[in-house]
């Protein structure tokens, strides 16, 4: 990908990088990529390469630097610019991302398919307007592209207007009758009744032979969803532990590994340390971070539908801002929200930077107050206390078999590889309450507790409770949760546009004479 001529001195450059590149000799290339980029800053290239190489070589900050100073080239090709932002994005540099695309115009020169990336960035930087207008644009440039009525559908269920949702995921499969990751999010929004579903054609693309793993998992998925909807729970449990096993092979697990690093985080971040100040003075901010955690399926959606019912509140959604501000202090990458390197670098942070970082990155919002609804930030809760002692931290928990039942049968995209098997599931939802009363132990005071039941059946004094916690006052409009106003980009997009309803505790009965591994670890636990 080269975007500009060179003199030949570059070019042999660029070719002995590149194949040091292929070859995996990650320091050889880096030298090689510094050496062109010392003698011309404009050449984006070799830029996104040592990006690259620094990332392969640990050099987490290094490799950061690299995909800024890449933004700061003008005049690339449109599919250069697009390189630069699907960096960007692996950093988790939303605020960059976000600017770099505006200050190009990157969205005006992309061919229709590559828009839908621009569109998911746009979505990942919670600019859901921007999301749909480029969506639309791609459907005008291309009607016939099935993915962008996917991403159309998708964009139409998280504004809450799963009629129309529907309608956009229907044209998708006319366009493409074997779309396995429509099936999942239509199963999801659909009316499913005797007369209306899509039981027959899942099961005819479910018995085609080599089918992969992915396109297994979203046809069981689909499966299990449109027949518990017509109350075939037998049928249904087949299929959901079909595509489990098919996510298991998608999305290995290591029981162990997670709780080598709850481990370290108890003996890392003790009473003391997670008490203690990063500097003897820790200067006020106008904005105030509320961290709402817990597990998957835990009723943190509706939590965080009631708090942005508040003028004074904005809501983030799920990002990774924390976790990559972390990354950036440890200079090192990870895939999920943590892992043991950056836990067994952590006493050396600043966490006052940290702290800021976090701030000035959700800071674009514009209201007083901001939520951060990443459910599995309840494993860094010490780290998030310590960088920002005015953090309000909400934990939202729930029945055991409720919560891990509905896990069980949650598609999730890149998150919860414990929740495909049973013995996981109840193993990591004990490994999270352990590490859940760490944290109320070494933070007396911060970890404030909502209980799902308590929540939606006495949904006001929750809420005023809540609010009082955080610092405003309860208004009557935040119960409104099925208000139109407001995106919301998480597995619960349409059952909390429904309203606060009391009736969706138990759902694991229909299903019990299947759960007995995973009811039983439970109550060896201690749980049940």
């Amino acid at each position: 990908m080269q975007t500009r001529a060179t003199s030949n001195k570059q070019q042999a450059l660029w070719q002995q990088g590149q194949r040091y590149t292929q070859q995996r000799q990650w320091r050889q290339a880096a030298a090689v990529y510094e050496a062109i980029v010392d003698h011309d800053r404009g050449f984006m290239p070799a830029w996104l390469e040592l990006s690259t190489a620094k990332e392969m070589l640990g050099a987490y900050r290094e490799s950061f630097h690299a995909v800024l100073a890449s933004t700061a080239v003008d005049g690339v090709p449109p599919m250069a610019g697009l390189a630069v932002a699907r960096r960007l994005r692996r950093f988790e540099a939303l605020p960059e991302l976000q600017a770099y695309i505006e200050r190009t115009g990157l969205a005006a020169t992309l061919p229709p398919e590559k828009l839908i990336d621009l569109a998911t960035f746009f979505a990942s930087a919670g600019d859901h307007s921007k999301t749909m207008t480029w969506i639309e644009h791609a459907l005008k440039l291309r009607p016939q592209l099935a993915e962008a009525h996917n991403m159309h559908g998708l964009a139409l269920m998280f504004a809450g207007r799963s009629e129309a949702s529907a309608e956009a995921f229907e044209r998708a499969l006319a366009l493409r009758p074997d779309f396995a990751a429509v099936y999942s999010v239509l199963s999801r929004v659909a009316k499913i009744t005797p007369e209306r579903n899509h039981v027959d054609a899942l099961r005819k693309l479910l018995a085609q032979p080599n089918l992969s793993a992915k396109d297994e998992g979203h046809l069981g998925y689909a499966l299990h969803n449109e027949l518990h909807d017509l109350g075939d729970y037998d049928a249904a449990w087949d299929a959901l532990a079909r595509a489990c096993r098919a996510r298991r092979i998608e999305q290995p697990y290591d029981h162990a590994q997670t709780v080598a690093v709850f481990d370290a985080l108890r003996r890392t971040f003790d009473a003391g340390f997670a008490r203690q100040a990063s500097s003897d003075d820790v200067p006020e901010d106008p904005l105030t971070p509320i961290f709402i955690v817990g597990m998957h399926r835990s009723g943190t959606t509706l939590l965080e539908r009631i708090l942005s019912g508040h003028p004074d509140v904005a809501d983030a959604g799920e990002t990774y801002t924390f976790s990559a501000q972390l990354r950036y202090a440890a200079d090192h990458f990870c895939r999920g929200i943590v892992d043991g390197t950056i836990v067994e670098r952590a006493p050396g942070f600043d966490y006052r930077a940290i702290g800021r970082g976090f701030l000035d990155a959700m800071r674009t919002r514009g209201r007083r107050f901001v939520t951060e609804k990443q459910n599995p930030n309840f494993i860094l809760l010490g780290p998030i206390a310590k960088a920002l002692p005015h953090a309000r931290l909400l934990h939202m928990r729930r029945d055991p078999a409720d919560t891990c039942f509905s896990n069980l049968r949650t598609l999730f995209t890149a998150e919860a590889a414990y929740s495909y098997d049973q013995l996981e599931m109840a193993d990591y939802y004990k490994a999270y309450r352990d590490l859940m009363e760490h944290w109320r132990e070494a933070l007396p005071g911060r970890v404030f507790d909502i209980d799902y039941d308590a929540m939606v059946t006495e949904p006001e004094a929750q809420a005023r409770r809540i609010a009082a916690h955080c610092g405003f006052d309860f208004l009557a409009d935040m119960l409104q949760v099925e208000r139109s106003s407001g995106v919301v980009a998480t597995a619960s997009s349409n059952q909390v546009r429904q309203g606060i309803v009391t009736n969706r505790g138990g759902l694991w009965r229909a299903y019990e004479r299947h759960l007995g591994p995973m009811l039983d670890r439970l109550a060896g636990h201690g749980l049940l």
